[in-house]
């Protein structure tokens, strides 16, 4: 008798657990169905000055679509999209008309080199010289410490002398101070963040892109604002 009622009690017990463990199972799938239903999160949209004037860029002034990249020149994510997405950009868009492409930067305080980077890039501006020092710092990423970033500056095209010059003058810091300033007062703090859409006179209205995302995925979100402003 005490035999078959412990038998009974185990099988109980496991139907009770057998229970929970589906319940359990039923309430997760049912939680993932409602998110499901849920609809995604809007796109933070911003408007923002562009500063073409002071602001390097690629492109056609007349393209439908404007891209205005917040980025930092030690962050190892920004490097991934000069590397594995930028080239692409270039090829289908910058160079057919369909996007210009605008630099801001925003060096992250902890990354040492970043700021005196993203100034000796701007000291070359005047030298049409800005995007191949762009392109060489962030080639050059991993050797900021051992080569210093004046002499991967110079090796891409810019004197010593010029380099001196222009930090002596402040110019440079002021407008990488604008920058920050301005990431700040728009709440973009991740690098690379990029803000996306059409551009009326010195002023850009779009939606806030942050990190490296694959090239297929950017571009997908390129061609959504395309269609938005194709009639």
């Amino acid at each position: 008798m005490k035999h078959m009622l412990r038998q009974s009690l185990i099988l109980v017990s496991g139907l009770a657990l057998g229970s929970g463990l589906t319940l359990g199972t039923q309430a997760l799938v049912q939680q993932q169905q409602r998110q499901a239903r849920q609809p995604p999160e809007a796109p933070k949209v911003i408007t923002i000055p562009l500063g073409l004037r002071g602001e390097p860029s690629l492109g056609s002034a007349k393209a439908p679509i404007t891209i205005v990249e917040f980025s930092d020149f030690q962050c190892p994510f920004c490097k991934r999209f000069h590397d594995q997405v930028m080239p692409s950009l270039k090829r289908a868009y910058i160079g057919t008309g369909l996007v210009r492409f605008v630099h801001k930067d925003l060096p992250l305080p902890f990354h040492e080199y970043a700021r005196e980077a993203a100034e000796a890039a701007r000291c070359s501006w005047d030298d049409n010289q800005y995007w191949k020092i762009y392109g060489a710092l962030f080639e050059n990423q991993e050797c900021f410490a051992c080569k210093g970033i004046t002499s991967i500056a110079q090796t891409a095209g810019i004197s010593k002398q010029r380099l001196e010059g222009c930090k002596k003058s402040g110019s440079t810091r002021k407008a990488v101070n604008s920058n920050l300033s301005e990431s700040q007062l728009q709440g973009i703090h991740a690098t690379p963040s990029f803000v996306i859409g059409r551009t009326q006179g010195d002023t850009q209205t779009g939606i806030v892109v942050e990190g490296a995302m694959p090239w297929p995925q950017f571009r997908a979100v390129l061609e959504n604002e395309l269609r938005k402003i194709k009639p």
